[in-house]
């Protein structure tokens, strides 16, 4: 599909009193689901993530008077960013972007889960057997690289890591707090995002469920909130 049309239309719709700039738009191959728009010197210079080569035209159309938009400091219809939205999160396009972010982005740095003070092995041991019937595959584990008391730990589905935090290698963390983090982490291997009203729910109701089950969940998030 030839994609400057949909960008020239966007452009008129956005700034109909304007002459079109020169525009130079491709598709490119982007390890995701990436975009990205340039205005230089009156060129506008777009690319589009390959994955969205087969897309349908109005979502095409959408993610062009998005794009635009950004550039020109306009305001769109909230339409535009809902269908966009919910073909992006279908199925479909979220295992073709996983896909390209395993075969074109970067590989995953070194995983070490034996801390200065905290070996995340034995937390998992532990939280797998507690909770998992000591059935969940081992993913991989690794500390982060910062010590952010914000973002306490992530999982990483596309190489299938969880990152902690470095903030909780230390000798006065204890066990139940760790283990807690981790199993909050481990509930995304278990319960993973969702689409649902043109957005991505990482915590669905059945992953806060699952949560509240962890034994010392009351101690575990009142030491959180008072560190």
């Amino acid at each position: 599909m030839t994609l400057e049309p949909i960008f020239q239309e966007a452009h008129l719709l956005l700034k109909p009193r304007t002459p079109l700039p020169e525009m130079r738009i491709e598709f490119f191959p982007f390890a995701g689901l990436t975009h990205t728009a340039r205005l230089r010197e009156n060129r506008l210079l777009i690319r589009v993530s390959d994955l969205l080569a087969d897309a349908p035209e109005e979502v095409l159309r959408s993610l062009a008077l998005i794009l635009l938009a950004k550039i020109y400091r306009r305001r769109i219809d909230a339409n535009h960013h809902a269908l966009y939205r919910a073909f992006i999160l279908n199925s479909e396009m979220q295992k073709r972007a996983r896909t390209a972010r395993t075969t074109r982005g970067r590989g995953p740095r070194p995983a070490i889960a034996k801390g200065r003070w905290q070996d995340l092995n034995r937390n998992f041991d532990r939280v797998n057997a507690e909770y998992f019937e000591g059935k969940l595959e081992r993913p991989r584990l690794a500390w982060s690289a910062t010590r952010s008391r914000r973002i306490l730990g992530r999982y990483d589905a596309t190489h299938h890591t969880v990152f902690i935090s470095l903030f909780f290698d230390s000798a006065v963390v204890p066990d139940f707090v760790l283990d807690y983090i981790l199993y909050h982490e481990l509930l995304h291997i278990r319960h993973p995002s969702r689409a649902r009203d043109c957005r991505s729910i990482n915590h669905t109701p059945e992953f806060r469920a699952d949560e509240r089950k962890f034994k010392s969940y009351k101690n575990a998030t009142e030491w959180i909130r008072k560190m």
